[in-house]
């Protein structure tokens, strides 16, 4: 086998793999001395041994993080399957984080992005490798955040091996989905977000583009408005949401300080980029005058954080009064949408039917039919057969190119990962 070009740190690995693990003269141990000395680590150091080229084509990184499943991470997952490389090879790189982290030294309180080795562009289009949360809580809790909100709990910290270290996790890491399934599924408080841009024609550019921070106004905060932007003109409409997102520039919580200016897609009427300014009075944080709600929620080509009201590109200097609990809507309020939450939320209704789709004549049956075989085929073609929660199907990649009206369900991504 050659190990020339390897980084010295995984030749242990390679040592581990051929025959009994040893332990270096120095006494640090090697990679495959913690793995195999840890009965809870059993069945991610068989993938380890089935897989061998994750580690062993590593490019020669400073020094790594193995976020290492435990044996219970992967029994929460029925009918998973070690077979399909591409799938498990994508999986347990999205587990190994370029350098060395600690986790006893992340502050608390503040989350830490930490870029991994998925890089594949059918699962990301985040350059630099796809993101992971690192959150310390109080209590000593350490926990990882990945796509759809998937949470995984540290079980054991810092193992140093002569490359990096291992941590230990309770719940495998999910990467993250397109922009879509995680609007629609995961995070349903954003399904009127999603329905305007499907109406404006904008999801490709939200969903594709990579590197990119948005801002999505919650369901409330349309209802709010629901006489307002639903008589919007479709450019109009277009140009409210291109106010929500920051093309090329991937910034999460902690980068979101006071007096932050972050450039939208929106122009003013001479052309010229409008920016969102960062507001932050005590724990509380704005986008204009707009609040953060829940941030940092990973998708496929960068971050989302939810705010509680809609923004508006013609009123830019729109800032926040602290001394109120909930800031006023910067658009009119209009018609029914002076009862708030009364009403029906907007713009669902342009969100593509995924399943239970309704027939009532034989002529709509053939239109539903050809509807859903164009969706499925532009699906298959360029979101990599991505499949519905009723489908039973795959896991399978988060495509960054194409439609995908169906799509990954955060968690039920792993759970449906019999595959052939």
């Amino acid at each position: 086998m050659k190990v020339s070009g390897l980084p010295s740190a995984l030749l242990g690995l390679v040592a581990a793999l051929a025959g009994p693990a040893v332990v270096r003269a120095d006494d640090t141990k090697d990679l495959g001395t913690i793995l195999s000395g840890n009965k809870d680590l059993s069945t991610y150091y068989t993938l380890i041994q089935k897989y061998p080229n994750i580690l062993l084509q590593l490019p020669n990184y400073a020094g790594v993080t193995i976020i290492a499943p435990s044996n219970d991470a992967f029994e929460k997952y029925n009918g998973w399957s070690n077979d399909n490389q591409t799938l498990v090879t994508n999986i347990l790189e999205y587990h190994i984080l370029q350098g060395t982290i600690a986790t006893a030294s992340v502050p608390e309180g503040s989350p830490l992005f930490a870029a991994s080795l998925l890089k594949d562009p059918a699962w990301t289009n985040v350059t630099g490798g796809q993101r992971v949360i690192i959150n310390s809580q109080p209590g000593d809790t350490v926990v990882f955040t990945t796509g759809e909100g998937a949470r995984s709990t540290l079980l054991d910290q810092d193992l140093a091996f002569t490359g990096g270290l291992v941590q230990v996790v309770d719940t495998l890491l999910v990467p993250p989905s397109r922009l879509e399934p995680t609007c629609r599924d995961a995070y349903s408080d954003l399904k009127a977000f999603l329905g305007a841009l499907y109406t404006a024609g904008l999801v490709e550019t939200f969903a594709e583009t990579p590197n990119v921070t948005i801002f999505a106004p919650r369901n409330a905060a349309f209802q709010l408005l629901a006489g307002t932007l639903s008589g919007l003109a479709r450019d109009d409409l277009a140009r409210v949401l291109s106010y929500h997102v920051i093309p090329g520039r991937l910034v999460g919580s902690p980068d979101l300080s006071n007096g932050t200016r972050l450039t939208t897609l929106a122009k003013d009427a001479a052309g010229s980029s409008l920016d969102v300014l960062i507001t932050q009075t005590g724990n509380n944080r704005y986008v204009d005058s707009a609040q953060l709600v829940q941030p940092d929620i990973l998708v496929a080509n960068g971050v989302v954080h939810m705010i509680d009201n809609v923004l508006n590109p013609d009123a830019a200097a729109a800032r926040p009064n602290p001394s109120l609990g909930t800031q006023a809507p910067v658009f009119p309020v209009s018609g029914a949408s002076s009862t708030g939450s009364r009403v029906a939320v907007p713009f669902t209704t342009a969100l593509p039917c995924t399943s239970d789709c309704p027939v009532t004549t034989t002529a709509s049956a053939n239109s539903t039919s050809e509807a859903t075989s164009t969706t499925s085929s532009r699906t298959t073609t360029t979101a990599g057969s991505a499949s519905s929660r009723g489908a039973g199907g795959m896991l399978t990649p988060p495509r960054c190119t194409g439609l995908a009206g169906a799509g990954m369900v955060g968690m039920g991504m792993l759970a449906m990962a019999a595959v052939v």
